[in-house]
């Protein structure tokens, strides 16, 4: 199966007080066409920056500053990191679009439903305002709204979490894109609605074929929704495979940490597992692994010399010296 992007060692960095820090290092991955990705990782790990550096969406005090973002479209090859604000208008919305974690602040609430959706189409295509209100008609509809007629001309401020949450979804959805990234898609919502939202973006990838990048520090979204998976650790990859691979096979300490603390959830009689200690700040990661102070299983090697992302098999990486080829020399 080809891919529909490609990211190749991209480096996202803040300034801070004149000097520069690196928030997220040397990450790769790509998303198959018709497929999905999962990131998943703690708060801070660098997870939602990634995904608003392939929407050229960072701004001041943030900058990808290497690296290269490539999108495929059939012939066409686009290296978004570099692209200009034309060709990036004319991508966004149309062929990668973005569902954002907070649908309340992604809206804008002088304008109604309608209006918002409608810009969508109105940016893109050149359709009547008739043509227009009927295609927001058949997606709110799509997207479970009741009564869509009504919803339409309501303002943001008058609906519930879960439906700003479909209608953030229909906005996504209008113009068909190649490409979906939702960040954290389901965080506000409470179980019952986060499983609806989980069904319905399961449902329309299916219907549109579209590919999905789905961000979340939820494992059981991820198992729900992906296919791949790639874990963020401290603004590097430190684990990267198929679902099967992560969940069954996993080989990285801090993943299988995220696994033990979801599984002690439902055990009563268990007390909750937490991974000890704290994540380290940006620009003060020291030379080693990046989570040695926090692994149970450290080698001495660890807090000397930073691992590199080996493969253990075809499709699954880790960035632990633990799977680096037994070679834990200095």
């Amino acid at each position: 199966m080809d891919n529909i992007l490609e990211v190749k060692d991209l480096n996202i960095d803040i300034v801070d007080n004149g000097s520069i820090k690196s928030l997220v290092e040397n990450v790769s991955f790509n998303v198959k066409r018709k497929g999905s990705l999962g990131i998943v990782g703690e708060s801070g790990c660098g997870k939602s920056i990634t995904a608003l550096s392939i929407m050229q969406l960072l701004s001041y005090p943030l900058k990808a500053s290497r690296g290269e973002i490539i999108y495929r479209d059939g012939d066409k090859q686009i290296e978004l990191r570099e692209a200009n604000k034309g060709v990036m208008r004319k991508i966004r919305g149309k062929e990668i679009s973005m569902i954002f974690q907070e649908p309340m602040t992604a809206l804008d609430p002088l304008f109604t439903i309608e209006e918002q959706i409608g810009e969508v189409l109105e940016i893109h295509t050149d359709l009547r305002k008739s043509e227009i209100r009927k295609l927001v008609l058949e997606m709110l509809d799509k997207v479970g709204i009741p009564q869509p007629e009504r919803i339409m001309k309501n303002y943001p401020h008058q609906l519930s979490g879960g439906m700003l949450q479909r209608v953030v979804i229909s906005m996504a959805l209008i113009l068909n894109p190649k490409l979906i990234i939702a960040d954290e898609p389901t965080t506000a919502l409470d179980v019952t609605i986060q499983a609806q939202i989980l069904e319905l973006i399961n449902d329309l990838r299916s219907s549109y074929d579209t590919s999905i990048i789905m961000i979340t520090h939820d494992l059981g979204v991820i198992a729900e929704t992906c296919e791949d998976v790639i874990v963020f650790y401290a603004g590097q990859i430190v684990e990267q495979g198929s679902v099967i691979d992560i969940f069954h096979n996993t080989a990285h300490p801090y993943t299988r940490g995220l696994i033990s603390a979801v599984r002690s959830l439902g055990d009563k009689d268990t007390e909750l597992f937490t991974i000890a200690g704290t994540v380290p700040l940006a620009g003060e990661f020291g030379k080693g692994c990046r989570f040695a102070d926090r692994c149970s299983q450290a080698l001495p090697i660890c807090s000397e010399r930073e691992p590199e992302l080996v493969e253990i098999s075809a499709s699954h990486k880790s960035k632990c010296w633990l799977y680096n080829g037994g070679d834990t020399s200095d």
